[in-house]
């Protein structure tokens, strides 16, 4: 999915503020209220509980969750106005942890971070210590409930392709692996498709090949191997190598890179989509949160 690169995240909302949004507070938030010049209305703090309400001295039960703290402001000012002589509220938004992006993998402070308001990939990227110099990020990806965002990751933070810095929502993954975290993906006619750990050193075409069977005698077209080599969950360089050249001494082994997904097809192909519409059920076979399948869809539809 797209992610949604204009539209402001869930629990925000246009306040006409310089930032443009305000934070709306949620399960889990803690806030401080005042009611100044009321004996025992000083200081009064309370957490929102599952349902969205907090109890407060007098009035009880107020529901606050889905408002600013503006609103609520407003609302309890009513409230108490039902006790007091025009009392002058304030509410304060303690902590914000009703909203976790969860951080996994090379970053300096991973884990679980809250937003405090409206956050999006840069701001998550620096509650989050920023990246380790080993994560890779051509493989770095965002995580939304059971898809991959189409974020570039790369591009928004080593060339400010800023149309990637997109809103964060809550409960957002951000993941980035090690080169060795990842995996290259052999398909089609060997004895046994799978994904193969990229590993320290890196693998060649001829590795992979042997760990994944070799290639099916009598059925695999090793003249036309496919190759799909993603440099963003959404952009992919196409390669079609003739693996007989190497295997006859005429050609060097061929690098890969992480992700790469190989495919050995059983006969001629006549174009990339044909490959593709059989690459994509493969790799959904395999899963993981790495599998390049949102790129294969998109070089689908391109």
């Amino acid at each position: 999915p797209r992610c949604g690169r204009a539209s402001l995240p869930p629990g925000h909302k246009d306040s006409g503020s310089a930032r443009g949004v305000s934070y709306l507070v949620g399960p889990g938030d803690n806030l401080r209220f005042n009611i100044f010049g009321e004996a025992g209305l000083s200081d009064v703090t309370a957490r929102v509980d599952d349902a969205g309400f907090v109890q407060l001295p007098i009035i009880e039960l107020v529901k606050v969750s889905g408002q600013s703290t503006r609103e609520i402001q407003a609302q309890l000012k009513a409230a108490y106005g039902a006790e007091f002589n025009d009392p002058w509220v304030t509410v304060e938004l303690l902590e914000a942890e009703s909203a976790p992006i969860y951080f996994l993998g090379e970053f300096r402070a991973p884990g679980v971070r809250y937003m405090a308001g409206a956050t999006n990939v840069l701001e998550a990227i620096a509650l989050g210590g920023g990246l380790e110099e080993d994560a890779y990020l051509p493989g770095a990806r965002l995580l939304r409930g059971d898809h991959t965002c189409t974020v570039d990751l790369q591009a928004l933070l080593r060339n400010g392709a800023f149309d990637q810095n997109i809103w964060i929502k809550p409960h957002d993954v951000i993941f980035a692996p090690r080169k060795e975290d990842m995996s290259v993906y052999v398909l089609g006619a060997v004895g046994s498709p799978q994904a193969v750990p990229f590993g320290a050193e890196g693998r060649t075409l001829l590795q992979v090949l042997s760990i994944a069977g070799g290639p099916v005698a009598g059925q695999a077209f090793l003249s036309e191997i496919r190759i799909i080599r993603a440099s963003s969950p959404t952009r992919g360089e196409l390669i079609v190598l003739d693996a007989n050249r190497i295997l006859t001494g005429r050609g060097l082994d061929f690098p890969l890179e992480p992700g790469d997904v190989v495919f050995v097809p059983r006969s001629a192909l006549g174009d990339w989509n044909v490959a593709l519409g059989q690459i994509l059920p493969s790799l959904q076979v395999l899963g993981g949160v790495l599998t390049p399948i949102t790129l294969i869809e998109s070089l689908s539809d391109d």
